[in-house]
C-alpha cells in the first residue's frame, strides 16, 4: 500500500480495502480516501480526497498543497488531489489524516459501500 506511514496519523478503526493500484480509505461510516500509485497517469498519484465543492475552497486554503482533481475533460468531479510529487506531500497529507481524526465534516461522503462496510 503505498503511503501507508500515514496508517499511523488515521484512527485505529480505519477500513483500507484494495483495488487495482489503489487503496480505499473508510472511517465513520464515509469514504474519505483514496491512495493511489500507479505507473499508468502518475498525474493521479497521490491521496484522492473524498469531499464535496462548498468545502474546496476552505481546504484549499488550509492545506495549499492540495489541487483539483482532473480527469478527462469534461469530466467533472468533486474529489480534490494531494498529489504525491508535491513538495509539501508528507505533511498536507498528515494534515488531512488530522483533519479525518477530528471527524471534520468537509471530508468523506456517506455512499451505499461505506455504510456496508461498517454494518
Amino acid at each position: 500500500m503505498p503511503f501507508d506511514f500515514l496508517l499511523d496519523y488515521l484512527p485505529a478503526n480505519v477500513i483500507v480495502k484494495p483495488a487495482i493500484g489503489m487503496f480505499y480509505i473508510y472511517f465513520d461510516k464515509k469514504i474519505v480516501f483514496i491512495f493511489r500509485k500507479t505507473a499508468k497517469n502518475p498525474q493521479h498519484n497521490g491521496i484522492w480526497i473524498s469531499t464535496q465543492r462548498e468545502h474546496h475552497q476552505s481546504l484549499r486554503s488550509e492545506i495549499p498543497a492540495i489541487t483539483d482533481f482532473e480527469l478527462d475533460e469534461g469530466f467533472d468531479t468533486a474529489w480534490l488531489l494531494l498529489n504525491d510529487q508535491h513538495d509539501d506531500f508528507e505533511s498536507g497529507a498528515i494534515s488531512l489524516c488530522e483533519l479525518v481524526t477530528r471527524k471534520d465534516h468537509r471530508i468523506g461522503k456517506v455512499t451505499p459501500k461505506s455504510v456496508a462496510l461498517f454494518g
